[in-house]
Formats: structure tokens, C-alpha cells, sequence
């Protein structure tokens, strides 16, 4: 499943009847010279959507995990400000055996916030008995498909054993994977996932923050670590208050009872820029969006059906409409924000109805009464659940419309998250589901594209491509920038050629802060990671 950040709601109504300013209209009235974040306070109010599983690697633990964990936990790496593997519990760390191990030096002197020592022990913990054992099904477990096991040398030294050479392992290690701690958890065996004391209410990490308090549907309250081994933090306090609808998300920035959010509704946005209380920046996100079709059955096994249905969707006029103009048209896996790797120029799909009718009639399907599309005898109808999250259901909506113009009936049956989850992401009951991924800032797309991760991993959409299995394969092994950068250009050609996901768009997210309190400008993940650099303003 996609790791996401944050996102609010937007109506496909008023994207297809013509925008109207939202809540912007309110800016003035709501305005508040004064925000309440101010460093005689000493704490900042951020917000997140629903309550939180304090354990990443639960299969439970998604959206509003990822937006608060890593402020608890360390991982082995982390990424700094320019999107790069940064020491974090490892030091340093290389590669030796032709590629097939990994040997990371772990920091000394580190404590875990119960006070007792972190060792090699804890990172054993977390990959040999969590990560990779299947009978726990770890979230983000697939990632980790090359690492046969984890070993140590005494009790600061580990070293990672591959399968075949995986160069962006640092890469994916700053990724939502935070080392647990052995002494508190490993009696828990296949219980683990439900340990509600560590999971909701009282979690041990090595992170620059603690659980200071919990009230389930209303806040988390987290203060400093005093055990931290990194920089200290100059923000003492972070209340998190639980919050699942985004126009109060906005109108609680505007009365100046929230000091942060992300904010990715463009019809709001607007009215934030107007308040000087405010400052609004625009950042990169860390994801696209994407139709997934099941290439587990025809025809969507079929490339030109694929590409047809692309063809279909006119995703400029998505991001100018659903977006207001925050996002740019997605080609692939690989986007802006990585922007050694990202590929501009590689095959795009730009809107053209008649192109994609032709696609599905050398498919073998033609046009019958009423318009429609047939294939087989039959109306060709589509399946496709979505969630009540964020742009999903008007993206779904949009997308439907598109795909009725060349004569394809999508069937939406609207789901709450969770059990869209489990419906289309578990039990893989979809034909078509709108969807997004949040990956590493590396090019090695392997676990969401190659077929040995359609039955246990991230290749939801179940299509194997033999080539592009190697060139993954070869890019996972390359070891040189220079090489990396050859094999990711030809990962995203072909990539781009076989359409395996309907990519649809990179959105852009915009950074709502109080006026007296800095955040870097960076996508929100790295900005986690380094929390050390937000302060309060002189």
C-alpha cells in the first residue's frame, strides 16, 4: 500500500460546474496577527487526520502514522535537506562482497526513552524477527525482499546479507523504517500487532520526541527526548491535534490555533496567502497519482487497452481543474522531485479520445448501440472502487466522465479508507481503483514494478515485464551515479511504453506555517528528519 501524506478534500461538482473561491473569501475575517505558536510558549499545534498506530511496520499503520512517528523513532538512516541518505542510529555504512552485503556502524552511547542502551540487538530485532518474518506480514516488508537476513559484529556493527546487490538500501532505510526496540517488544512474538500499549498509547523510540500523552480521537502530545543523541530540538513541545476535515484544518490555521499543516486543496489556498499571520510555501511532493488497472485479467492485461484508457483522461486539465494548476502531468514513477533521475521527455500520453477508440478496436472491441463500447458481446464496464479520501472520489468521478466519452461505463462504489484498503490493496477486488505512491527519493522502483512483487508486494496492479525486470534488476545493482542515471532513463522508457500504471499527476503540496515559526521548505518527509532546523524566529 502507498505511504501518503495528508490531503484534503475537493469537490468534483464544482471541478466540473466551475471553481468557486472556497474558503478564501473568509481570509480577512479570520485573520489573527498574533498566531499562537511563540517561543515563550515553547509548542507548536500541528494536525493529522485520524489517531495514529505508533508501530510503522503494523500492516495497519498508513497516512497519520507516517505524519508523526518519525518524530519518535530513528531509523539506521534519514534524509537530509537535499533528499540524500544522512547518518541517523548508523554513522556510516558500505558496501562489500561484490554488492551482497551491507555493513552499517551503529552510534554508540544512544538510549531509548525508557533509559536502557541501544545495540546491534535492536536492529536484529527489527529486520530478522519483524520485517522479514512472513508470518507478521510487516508493513513495507516487500521493500526489504532482497535481505535475506541481518547479522552483527559485537554490539555497534550490522551487516545486511542480499540476495543480488541492492545499491539503494541506505536509500530505502530512511524511508518510514524505524528500528524498535528488542528489550520492550521481542517477547511479543506474532502478537506484536496487537500490543495497544506500544501501538497506541505509550511508544519507545530513540527519535528527538516522546509521547508525552494520548487522547484517542483528539490529540498526542509529544516534548522533547531527553535521551536524543542528535541535535536538540529548539521547538519543546508538539501537540498534534486530530483533525479530519480539511476546511477546519484551515479555518483553525486562519484563527491561529494551528501553527502548521500541509495543505493541498487549491480552493483553499488562496485565502491563506492573503494573512499576514500566514506564510505559505509551495513544495514537491513525494508522490504521483495514478489509475490502477488489475492486469490480472483481460483485457487489462493488454498494453493497447492500457494505453487506450490513458489516451482517454485529459490530465491537464485535472491538475488545472482539481489541482488548480499545483502539480504537473505524471510520466512515470520517477518524478520532478528527484530531479537527477526524472525524465521530462519520455512518452507521454496526451489527451486524444480518437486515438484511444482506435487503441481499444485493435484490442478487439468495437462500438455498438448507444455509443458503447463492446467487448465480447458486452458492454464493456469497469469496475472501480475509491475511497472518501482526499481527491480520490472526485478524481474517480472525473475520470469516469473521461472514460464514458469514448463509450467505457466505470461502476464507482465509494468505500471508506479502510475497507478500501482491504478491498482493493488486500483482496486485490478492483478492476480499477484511483490511487497514489509514496516511494524513496531513489530511482530503484523495484518492489512496486517487478514481477516477483505482484503476489506478495507492492505490484498491485499485477503486471510483469520481463525487460523491465532486468533493467530494475541492473539498476538496483549499479553503484556509480553515472550508471544509475544510464539504467533509470531506460527504466522509465520502458516503463513509459508498456503504461503498467495510468500515471496521472506529480501534485504539489503547499507548506502552511505561523508567520513566526520556520520550517525548511522541503517535501514534508525530509522535513520530519530534520527537525532540529525549525525554530522560532527572532
Amino acid at each position: 500500500m502507498s505511504r501518503v501524506a495528508t490531503i484534503a478534500v475537493a469537490s468534483a461538482t464544482v471541478l466540473l460546474g466551475g471553481l468557486v473561491a472556497g474558503v478564501g473569501g473568509m481570509a480577512s475575517a479570520h485573520a489573527r496577527v498574533h498566531p499562537a505558536a511563540t517561543a515563550a510558549t515553547g509548542s507548536i499545534t500541528m494536525e493529522i487526520n485520524g489517531d495514529p498506530n505508533f508501530n510503522l511496520w503494523n500492516p495497519s499503520a498508513y497516512v497519520d502514522s507516517d505524519n508523526i512517528d518519525p518524530l519518535i523513532f530513528s531509523g539506521l538512516t534519514k534524509d537530509n535537506l537535499q533528499g540524500l541518505p544522512a547518518p541517523d542510529l548508523a554513522t556510516s555504512w558500505h558496501a562489500t562482497d561484490h554488492g551482497l552485503q551491507w555493513v552499517f556502524d551503529l552510534r554508540k552511547g544512544v538510549r531509548w526513552q525508557n533509559g536502557q542502551p541501544f545495540t546491534a540487538q535492536d536492529v536484529l530485532y527489527t529486520f530478522n524477527d519483524v520485517v522479514l518474518n512472513p508470518k507478521l506480514g510487516a508493513n513495507g516488508a516487500s521493500n526489504y525482499s532482497d535481505v535475506t537476513n541481518v547479522t552483527a559484529n559485537g554490539k555497534y556493527q550490522v551487516v545486511f546479507h542480499l540476495k543480488q546487490p541492492w545499491s539503494s538500501l541506505p536509500a530505502y532505510l530512511t524511508f518510514f523504517a524505524p528500528i524498535l526496540p528488542a528489550q520492550v517488544l521481542q517477547h511479543e512474538g506474532t502478537k506484536l500487532w496487537t500490543d495497544a500499549a506500544f501501538g497506541t498509547q505509550h511508544p519507545i523510540g530513540t527519535g528527538p520526541y516522546e509521547v508525552q500523552s494520548v487522547q484517542p480521537g483528539q490529540s498526542i502530545t509529544l516534548v522533547r527526548n531527553p535521551y536524543y543523541f542528535g541535535a536538540k530540538p529548539s521547538i519543546p513541545k508538539i501537540v498534534f491535534q486530530i483533525i479530519p476535515d480539511a476546511t477546519t484544518v484551515v479555518s483553525d490555521l486562519l484563527n491561529g490555533d494551528l501553527n502548521f499543516a500541509e495543505v493541498d486543496d487549491p480552493q483553499l489556498i488562496s485565502g491563506l496567502k492573503r494573512d499576514p499571520s500566514l506564510t505559505v510555501t509551495r513544495v514537491p511532493e513525494q508522490n504521483y497519482y495514478n489509475i490502477t488497472l488489475n492486469g490480472r485479467e483481460a483485457p487489462f492485461n493488454n498494453v493497447k487497452v492500457r494505453q487506450a484508457l490513458e489516451y482517454a483522461i485529459n490530465r491537464p486539465a485535472i491538475i488545472k481543474g482539481l489541482l488548480k494548476g499545483y502539480g504537473t502531468v505524471a510520466n512515470g514513477p520517477i518524478g520532478p522531485i528527484q530531479k537527477y533521475f526524472y525524465d521530462p521527455n519520455v512518452e507521454n500520453y496526451p489527451y486524444d479520445p480518437a486515438k484511444a477508440v482506435r487503441l481499444l478496436e485493435q484490442a478487439g472491441m468495437r462500438k455498438g448501440p448507444g455509443g458503447k463500447m463492446y467487448y465480447h458481446g458486452k458492454p464493456f464496464t469497469i469496475y472501480m472502487p475509491t475511497a472518501q479520501y482526499g481527491y480520490l472520489v472526485p478524481l474517480s468521478e472525473l475520470v469516469q466522465q473521461y472514460w464514458k466519452n469514448i463509450g467505457v461505463t466505470a461502476n464507482i462504489k465509494v468505500m471508506d479508507f479502510n475497507s478500501w484498503i482491504e478491498a482493493s490493496v488486500i483482496k486485490l477486488d478492483f478492476q480499477a481503483t484511483a490511487s497514489w505512491w509514496i516511494a524513496p527519493l531513489t530511482p530503484d522502483v523495484y518492489p512496486y514494478f517487478a514481477s516477483s512483487t505482484i503476489k506478495n508486494g507492492y505490484n498491485v496492479q499485477g503486471i510483469g515485464i520481463p525487460k523491465l525486470d532486468r533493467l530494475m534488476t541492473a539498476l538496483r545493482a549499479a553503484t556509480s551515479l553515472a550508471a544509475q542515471k544510464k539504467l533509470a532513463d531506460e527504466v522509465q522508457v520502458e516503463i513509459a511504453k508498456e503504461e503498467p500504471l495510468g500515471f496521472l499527476f506529480y501534485p504539489e503540496m503547499v507548506d502552511v506555517t505561523s508567520s513566526n515559526l520556520y520550517v525548511p521548505p522541503v517535501n514534508y518527509n525530509i522535513a520530519l528528519d530534520n527537525v532540529a532546523d525549525w525554530h522560532f524566529k527572532t
